[in-house]
């Protein structure tokens, strides 16, 4: 079994399948994985590119090659030395008749066996003790009367179908006769009536889509009602949804489980306890040990935030490594002026605080409101006698409910055991109460103590499945699209109001990573991210000169103005996407074909999701239009050309410095305590946007010869602009922590960052092996040229070095260190340098 050092993210579907996958093994052992890290690969819905909409957990996706394409994989990767990891979902399944579980239910209703599956609530108000199905097109009433709501044959059953969806009918409802079934067909087509009573026979309400935020009574997956939450607690649901990845451990031919939003669970602390104790029977069964079967859990970290200490995990899958590593990149006092920027610009003088406070309020009045409904019961029952004593009415209790959701710091509660989860409800419950009358403040602390009692366990569950998604909304999904005074900030697991992080800083967090969980991911891009890694790092050099920034803009837009073609865009949404430009503006300078329409594709999803001038709900077609529009005359109008040489002289002063940086920043991916995760594509410069785009097809035939590239490291940083000496940097680090694997897993940490400068120097060191590590920190004052070759200061000295004879992993040279070394030696005009000891036997496999 290969031992975990590092893994390549993939996502399959129909398009790279299994074989696909396959196909690239022998690339992914030179380049010097250790593991794939496959996206989920149970059956989804028909078409699905992703693999999060399951339809049965229980048997691999026949549209990625089913059982014998996963074989055909898994064997050619074992072939090359390489192991698997499963992204699996045990938190929901696709709301769709496809399922078959789903399916049991919607024509069995309560007396299904699948029932209790789904986290259903069969006596909402409202729901008549049906499953309210918010999935027509247009209210029932008119769907009924326009046809587009109607009964058909398939499969010899009668089914209720609109347009592409197929509802199964209750069989209690229509005749079981196959002979009388056509008559009584056309009669419930023909009849409004008859379709009424048809439909009030069955075990679900069919209603307009825009009820589900209002009147939905299942758990679902955020606010995507096509997403119906599991009960994963209950031991049967536990395991249906393992047999499959726990059958492949059991086989062999799985090593890891990455578990898909931990958050939605009721219990992750005991889930993981039970799925642990699952993975070791399997193992063993398997003749493997049961503690070397890898558990990531995907979980976004608040700031000041850890993995609760008894998780049985082996840490997150990286986000925070991303945020750490992204903020240390800016320049750490720039906020005062980046915020003087964006409020001159946008005209709103909030923070993020009070923007994503704003966002919150509106979706708990809007698609989490059936969510928040749901609560309030659980509320009701855990608190209502003392709150009926005390004459705290539900209306006191919900605005309560409301103001210490909004200011709930993290996802959400557990076990509400420790100081540091008390200490976040209690500056929850501090900042709630400020709003608040006397009657509020009451109910509030009747609440916290409700949620901090033994006995309030589903209360902490019921508010914890709301806070999490309620937080991933607001923030990553609202306020990202609102506040924009840096996009560099707004990432997945990052918190925008934090700027920049000191270099020592970042190997404090290091350590403590370190030390709780070693085989933690760190990931620089992922499936989710919002921005590539090189965009962020070209963006992050704004904020060391605003100056610059603020000139350019003024430039830019007056002379969009003076050719009669301005922005059509509001100045907040202006300023984003100007940023947005600048970031995803190709290295070498030329825009290619399509990048205007992956620029509209990101610039559509920005305004829906800051649902301020468009939305998913209510689109502004002709805003977004005139938007793609004006995004195609930049590209190619003549009265632009101007403007487009402007923005691609800007680009050209921070390129090479963000390409610097870009290095930098996977330097420290890949020497710093944990498990790199490298995302599919990523090997060269990846200047991506939000998906789509950033799960775009991969030219792994390019990749793999750019690993055949002999030429010198100072060659490939003069020669820079395709992504060259980043794949020359992953790979050769890749193999160097193949070749000394004990000295990155095991070996200690020690900074050598001196605090007055920007630049990060660390050793690591375990049984006489030494690796040192130090990677430079580009702004705008202080940047390489030409290429990525920088000029040497043989004055600036490295001190405290171990005495050792090192061998420099990217250009060959090998010195002999007595305890300081100047930067011209360290660096030799190199971004990076990476260091490794040679004295025989010290080998750091001991």
């Amino acid at each position: 079994m290969t031992a975990l050092r590092a893994t390549a993210r993939l996502q399959l579907h129909a398009g790279f399948d299994f074989d696909a996958a396959a196909a690239q093994a022998d690339y992914f052992a030179t380049l010097g994985v250790s593991h794939l890290y496959l996206s989920p690969i149970a059956a989804a819905m028909p078409g699905s590119t992703h693999g999060y909409d399951g339809i049965d957990p229980t048997r691999i996706n026949p549209e990625l090659g089913g059982e014998d394409g996963f074989l055909r994989l898994a064997s050619r990767a074992r072939e090359r030395g390489l192991g698997l990891l499963l992204d699996i979902v045990p938190n929901h399944l696709a709301a769709a008749p496809q399922n078959a579980w789903w399916s049991d239910v919607l024509m069995h209703g309560r007396r299904s066996r699948h029932a209790q599956w789904f986290d259903i609530d069969w006596e909402a108000a409202g729901a008549d003790q049906r499953l309210w199905l918010p999935v027509l097109d247009r209210p029932l009433q008119e769907a009924i009367k326009t046809g587009v709501l109607r009964v058909e044959e398939f499969n010899d059953q009668p089914c209720l179908v609109h347009h592409d969806l197929r509802l199964p009918l209750s069989p209690r409802s229509y005749p079981l006769q196959p002979g009388a079934r056509q008559g009584w067909i056309e009669r419930c087509n023909r009849s409004a009536e008859r379709m009424h009573m048809l439909l009030q026979r069955q075990h679900y309400h069919p209603a307009w889509w825009r009820t589900g935020g209002d009147q939905v009574n299942y758990r679902r997956f955020f606010d995507i009602t096509s997403l119906a939450a599991l009960r994963v607690e209950r031991e049967d649901v536990f395991d249906a949804v393992h047999a499959l990845p726990l059958r492949l451990v059991r086989e062999g031919w799985v090593d890891g489980l990455r578990i898909d939003h931990i958050d939605g669970l009721a219990d992750p602390g005991g889930y993981l306890q039970r799925l642990r104790a699952h993975l070791g029977v399997a193992a063993e069964a398997g003749g493997r040990r049961g503690a070397d079967i890898t558990l990531h859990v995907e979980k976004i970290l608040a700031e000041g935030e850890a993995l609760p200490a008894g998780w049985a995990c082996d840490g997150t899958t990286g986000y925070d490594f991303m945020d750490q590593s992204s903020a240390w990149l800016h320049e750490p006092d720039s906020a005062q002026a980046l915020s003087e920027q964006w409020q001159a610009r946008s005209g709103d003088m909030s923070d993020l605080e009070e923007v994503q406070q704003a966002a919150r309020d509106a979706l708990l009045d809007g698609s989490l409101h059936a969510d928040l409904q749901r609560l309030l019961v659980c509320v009701r029952q855990a608190i209502g006698e003392a709150a009926g004593h005390a004459d705290l009415s539900d209306a006191i209790l919900r605005r309560a409910l409301c103001a210490l959701l909004r200011h709930y710091p993290v996802y959400r509660p557990y076990a509400l055991q420790t100081q540091a989860e008390r200490s976040f409800l209690a500056k929850a419950e501090s900042a709630a109460v400020q709003g608040l009358d006397a009657a509020g403040r009451a109910a509030v602390s009747l609440l916290v103590s409700a949620l901090q009692a033994p006995e309030g366990h589903e209360l902490r569950v019921r508010f914890g499945q709301l806070s999490a998604p309620l937080n991933a909304k607001a923030v990553e999904d609202t306020a990202f699209y609102r506040y924009y005074r840096a996009l560099s900030r707004n990432e997945v697991g990052s918190d925008p109001q934090r700027i920049g992080l000191e270099g020592d800083a970042l190997i404090g967090l290091a350590k403590a990573r370190a030390h709780q969980h070693p085989l933690a991911m760190l990931a620089l891009a992922t499936h989710d991210h919002k921005r590539g890694p090189d965009a962020r790092a070209r963006l992050a050099l704004i904020s060391g000169d605003i100056g610059a920034w603020q000139s350019a803009l003024a430039d830019w837009e007056q002379q969009c103005a003076a050719a009669g073609m301005p922005m059509p865009l509001p100045a907040a949404e202006s300023y984003a996407l100007w940023q947005a430009l600048v970031g995803a503006w190709p290295m070498h300078g030329a825009p290619a074909v399509d990048f205007p329409q992956r620029m509209d594709q990101w610039l559509r999803k920005a305004l829906r999701e800051g649902k301020r001038i468009s939305s998913w709900l209510d689109p502004d077609l002709a805003v977004e239009d005139a938007s793609q529009q004006w995004l195609q005359a930049l590209m190619h109008a003549s009265e632009l050309q101007g403007v487009r040489d402007a923005l691609a002289g800007f680009v050209g002063t921070l390129a090479a410095a963000g390409a610097s940086n870009g290095l930098a920043q996977l330097c420290l991916q890949l020497c710093l305590p944990g498990v790199p995760d490298i995302y599919q594509g990523t090997e060269f410069w990846d200047l991506s946007l939000v998906d789509p785009d950033n799960r775009r097809p991969v030219d792994f035939a390019q990749r793999a010869q750019a690993l055949a590239d002999d030429r010198s490291w100072s060659q490939l940083l003069q020669d820079w602009h395709e992504g060259a000496p980043k794949m020359r940097l992953l790979s050769r680090l890749l193999q160097l922590r193949r070749e000394h694997p004990a000295v990155f897993l095991r070996g200690t940490l020690q900074d050598l960052c001196d605090s007055a400068s920007a630049d990060v120097v660390f050793v690591r060191e375990h049984a006489g092996q030494v690796l040192l590590v130090a990677v430079r920190r580009a702004s705008a004052e202080r940047c390489p040229g030409p290429g990525l070759v920088w000029t040497e200061d043989a004055q600036q000295r490295v001190c405290a070095l171990p005495q050792r004879t090192m061998h420099n992993v990217l250009d060959g040279r090998t010195e002999v260190f007595n305890g300081s070394v100047s930067d011209a030696l360290l660096f030799a005009g190199s971004p990076v340098a990476v260091w490794i000891s040679q004295e025989s036997g010290a080998d750091g496999q001991q």
